[in-house]
């Protein structure tokens, strides 16, 4: 009954955390979770536990399809294109990789993921408190 109690309130206080993030937090979240997701897939292809690699597998499939649907290519531009792109190529790759089980391609994927999630939190700190609609603004 307490670990059904415990595992509530970190639910809520993970709902109450996005909730309340701003945009670029929001995304920084997805980075964490999308390299940490690798890393485990990569861990289970290595071990042949094949059903936890796939349970982590599909976690990094969702991310990347988050990341990739949240691009508004309209508005972005050049830049929205290339995002897209990388996380499409990233998506498909992940997807060969796992049906193959190549480490090398898995491990491709978590260092370009990386070198993108460094620079994302390199941002300058304005950028990083920017609300929604504080962005909206400036892009509009």
């Amino acid at each position: 009954m307490q670990k059904q109690f415990a595992q509530q309130y970190a639910n809520t206080q993970v709902e109450t955390s996005v909730s309340e993030a701003t945009p670029h937090k929001l995304v920084e979240v997805l980075y964490d979770g999308v390299l940490k997701n690798l890393v485990l897939a990569k861990t289970f292809m290595q071990q042949k536990a094949y059903d936890k690699k796939a349970e982590h597998v599909n976690k990094v499939l969702a991310i990347l399809a988050n990341l990739r649907d949240g691009v508004d290519v309209e508005k972005g531009g050049d830049i929205a294109e290339n995002f897209w792109a990388i996380y499409d190529y990233c998506y498909r790759t992940v997807l060969k990789a796992s049906s193959h089980n190549n480490i090398e391609q898995m491990d491709e994927i978590f260092n370009m993921l990386k070198d993108i999630s460094s620079a994302w939190k390199e941002m300058p700190e304005n950028i990083k408190r920017a609300t929604e609609d504080q962005i909206k603004r400036l892009s509009a």
